[in-house]
């Protein structure tokens, strides 16, 4: 009975004097109930965020299609802008906002080309800004859908000159009929 008594006595000591042993599972129960609470909330701009996404990225894929030099805007040794490359590329630093002023150059087959491409936008692109083109035309695997402005006006002559004299039917006979 002596040892029970000093062992209860021992324990007694031992163990913190607590007035709810619960008071942890408590907290948590709470803790879980603040966040059921404010669940939406948390996660808001993170959709936000996520739902705006794929639309910044249109707007930049958009910008870089509208800044795109493609083949037709250089010469056949890429050592000079054509005059429709010369006029894309004043246009895209000039007209185009501030923000948006970048050069894209389509991707030849060789990196050479694509090099002497680039070398030859950034001397015209220097020519053309006072103050210097302060960036450099970056190459990009999105294709031009151009074409040359002398097959363009090569199929709008021919269409006009093969186009048949516009007349009228012959007439068959009264447009009303008769009764």
């Amino acid at each position: 009975m002596k040892r029970t008594l000093m062992a209860a006595l021992a324990l007694a000591a031992a163990a913190p004097a607590q007035a709810f042993w619960l008071d942890g599972l408590y907290c948590y129960l709470e803790e879980r109930r603040e966040e059921n609470n404010l669940w939406p909330a948390q996660y808001v701009q993170q959709d936000r965020r996520n739902a705006a996404a794929p639309f910044e990225i249109m707007i930049r894929n958009g910008w870089r299609r509208q800044n795109l030099l493609g083949t037709h805007h250089f010469n056949e040794d890429c050592t000079k802008l054509t005059r429709s490359g010369e006029l894309r590329v004043q246009y895209i630093l000039t007209q185009t906002p501030p923000e948006q002023r970048q050069l894209f150059i389509e991707r030849a087959l060789s990196n050479d080309i694509t090099q002497q491409r680039i070398e030859t936008a950034n001397t015209f692109a220097a020519q053309v800004v006072n103050e210097g083109f302060g960036g450099t035309a970056q190459p990009t695997h999105i294709l031009s859908d151009g074409r040359p402005a002398v097959t363009v006006d090569f199929v709008n002559t021919q269409f006009r000159e093969n186009m048949p004299t516009p007349t009228l039917p012959a007439s068959s006979g009264p447009a009303i009929p008769a009764e």
